[in-house]
C-alpha cells in the first residue's frame, strides 16, 4: 500500500534536492544506479543526482521560465513492514517512468530513517522537451494515485480500495477552535443543536431557525441548503458544518428523538434556571473584611471594562447578538491586554496622563539620539576605542528600540480608546434591550407610553403615587455635613 502526496516548491529548489539525496537517510551499501549516488537509494531521470539543480536551472533559463513555481515534491509512503527499501525504490522509479520520464527532469530518493519506507520525488516544473510547465490539479493527483495503486498491485502490495475523504477545515477556524474562541460555524452548530432538541418535525425546525434571525435558502431548484447567521456576511452550506448537519441527517435526528422532546425542553429550562441562580456568600463573625480597592477611571477603567466584556464573549456568557458583534474584536484580545498592562504598570489613568508620558518618551529619545550621534563622531576619530564605542552605541540603540515600542503603544491607546468607548456604549444599549425584553416587553422602558389611558409608564403605582407626598420629605432635607456635591460619573466622562 502506498499513499501519495504532493507539495508545490515556490523557492529554494536546491535545498529540496539536497534533502532528497541526503546520504544519511538513503544509505544502502552496494546499491548503485546509473545516474544516482553510489551506496544510496537515489536515482536521476533525464539528469544526474549530483548536478540535478544546475541542469534543472539551465532548462528554466533556456525557456525563460524561472519565476513562480520551481518544482513539485511528491511523497510516496508505504505501509511499515510490507516492502523492502530496494522494492520501494523500484516502484518509485517505475512510477516516474510512467508519469514524467519523457518530459521532465526528476530526482528520487528512498528514505529508510522512519518505520515506514517512503520515496521523495522532485520534478522540475519546466519540461526539457518543449518548455511547457507541469500543472498540478486535484484531477492530475487522483490520476497519479491510480497509477501508484496499479504499480502496488503489480508488486503484490495491498491497496486502499475505497479511501474515505474528509472535508478539510480552514486554518482560521482550526486556530480559533484551538484557542477556544467562538467561530461563526461553531455558533451555527450550537444554535442548530439547541433548536433540534425542541423541534418535532423538520418544518418546525426551519421555522424555529428563522425565528432566531437566520436566513434559509431551501427550494427544489437548489442542490444544497444554505443558511446565514443573523450576524454573518455570507451563506454557508449545511453540509459544510459536518455529516450530522445535512438536511437528511437532521430529519433523521428529529425522528429519533420524538419521544424525548418534552424532556429536552425541560432540560433546557432547568439549565437556564440554574444559570440564573447565584450563590450568595455572607461574611461570618471572624471573616476578614476586604479592603476597598482604588476605583479606576479614565482609560484604565475603559480597558478593564472592555476586557471583562470580551472575556464574557469568549466564555459565551454574553447575549447572542453581542457575541456576533464582538466576534471580530475577540481576535484582538491579546493586543488589548498588552495595552491595559502598559497603562497599569506605568500608572496611567486618563488621556492627559498618556499624552504626558508620550512627551516624556520623546524627550528621552532625543537625548539618546544626540548621545549616539556624538559617539558616532568619536568613532571616526583616529585613536578612539572603537570596540567600547560600538558596545555603547549598541546599548543605546536597544534602549531606543524599547522607547519607540512604548511610543507606538501610546499611539495605539490614543486611537483605540474612542472606538472602544463607542463599542461599549452600543453593547450596553443592546444588553438593556435584552433585559427589557426578558422583563416582559416595552411597557417597562422609560419614556414609553402605556396602552391604558392616563398612565405614563404603564403601572398603577405611578398613577396613584402623589407628587406632593414624594416632595414632602425632601423639602427640608439637606446634604450631610462635609459631603461633596454629587456629580454624574461614568467610563466615558473622565477619559480625556
Amino acid at each position: 500500500m502506498a499513499v501519495l502526496k504532493v507539495h508545490v516548491i515556490n523557492q529554494r529548489l536546491d535545498t529540496r534536492i539536497a534533502y532528497v539525496n541526503n546520504p544519511e537517510k538513503t544509505l544502502c551499501a552496494g546499491f548503485h544506479s546509473v545516474y544516482g549516488i553510489k551506496d544510496t537509494l537515489t536515482s536521476g531521470f533525464n539528469c544526474s543526482c549530483d548536478e540535478a539543480y544546475s541542469q534543472m536551472l539551465e532548462t528554466k533559463e533556456l525557456f525563460r521560465k524561472k519565476d513562480k513555481v520551481q518544482g513539485f515534491h511528491f511523497i510516496q509512503s508505504f505501509k511499515p513492514g510490507e516492502t523492502t527499501p530496494e522494492q520501494a525504490h523500484q516502484i518509485g522509479c517505475e512510477f516516474i517512468e510512467r508519469c514524467f520520464g519523457n518530459d521532465f527532469e526528476v530526482v528520487i530518493g528512498t528514505h529508510t530513517d522512519r518505520a515506514h519506507i517512503h520515496n521523495h520525488i522532485i520534478v522540475n516544473s519546466v519540461s526539457f522537451v518543449d518548455g511547457h510547465k507541469y500543472q498540478s490539479t486535484p484531477a492530475t493527483l487522483y490520476e497519479l494515485r491510480g497509477i501508484s495503486d496499479e504499480l502496488c498491485r503489480e508488486h503484490g502490495l495491498s491497496v486502499i480500495e475505497n479511501p474515505s475523504v474528509k472535508s478539510g477545515k480552514h486554518y482560521a477556524e482550526w486556530k480559533a477552535e484551538k484557542e477556544k474562541r467562538p467561530t461563526m460555524r461553531g455558533m451555527i452548530r450550537e444554535d442548530i443543536d439547541v433548536i433540534l432538541a425542541q423541534a418535532r418535525t423538520i418544518d418546525e425546525f426551519w421555522d424555529m431557525l428563522r425565528g432566531r434571525g437566520y436566513e434559509i435558502r431551501l427550494n427544489e431548484r437548489r442542490k444544497y441548503v444554505t443558511i446565514r447567521h443573523p450576524n454573518g456576511e455570507r451563506f454557508i452550506r449545511l453540509k459544510s458544518l459536518g455529516d450530522e448537519y445535512t438536511p437528511r441527517q437532521l430529519a433523521a435526528r428529529i425522528a429519533a428523538q420524538r419521544g424525548r422532546i418534552g424532556q429536552n425542553i425541560e432540560g433546557i429550562r432547568a439549565q437556564r434556571r440554574q444559570l440564573e441562580r447565584r450563590k450568595k456568600y455572607y461574611a461570618g463573625p471572624h471573616t476578614a473584611v476586604p479592603q476597598k480597592r482604588k476605583k479606576l477611571h479614565g482609560f484604565r477603567a475603559l480597558y478593564w471594562r472592555y476586557l471583562y466584556m470580551l472575556g464574557k464573549v469568549k466564555k459565551r456568557q454574553a447575549p447572542r447578538r453581542v457575541r456576533g458583534e464582538m466576534l471580530e474584536e475577540l481576535k484582538k484580545l491579546e493586543r488589548y491586554k498588552k495595552q491595559y498592562y502598559f497603562l497599569r504598570d506605568n500608572r496611567l489613568q486618563t488621556g492627559k496622563d498618556v499624552a504626558m508620558f508620550k512627551d516624556a518618551l520623546a524627550n528621552e529619545m532625543d537625548i539618546l539620539v544626540d548621545r549616539r550621534a556624538r559617539l558616532y563622531a568619536d568613532r571616526r576619530k583616529t585613536g578612539s576605542d572603537k570596540t567600547a564605542i560600538r558596545a555603547e552605541t549598541k546599548k543605546i540603540t536597544a534602549e531606543l528600540r524599547g522607547l519607540r515600542r512604548e511610543q507606538r503603544i501610546c499611539d495605539a491607546i490614543q486611537s483605540t480608546a474612542p472606538q472602544i468607548s463607542a463599542r461599549l456604549d452600543a453593547v450596553s444599549a443592546e444588553q438593556k434591550r435584552v433585559k427589557l425584553r426578558m422583563m416582559g416587553g416595552d411597557q417597562y422602558e422609560p419614556g414609553k407610553r402605556s396602552s391604558r389611558p392616563g398612565i405614563e409608564n404603564g403601572t398603577d403605582a405611578d398613577r396613584n403615587r402623589s407628587p406632593a407626598r414624594g416632595q414632602r420629605g425632601n423639602e427640608h432635607r439637606s446634604p450631610a455635613r462635609g459631603s461633596a456635591p454629587q456629580r454624574e460619573t461614568g467610563f466615558g466622562k473622565d477619559l480625556y
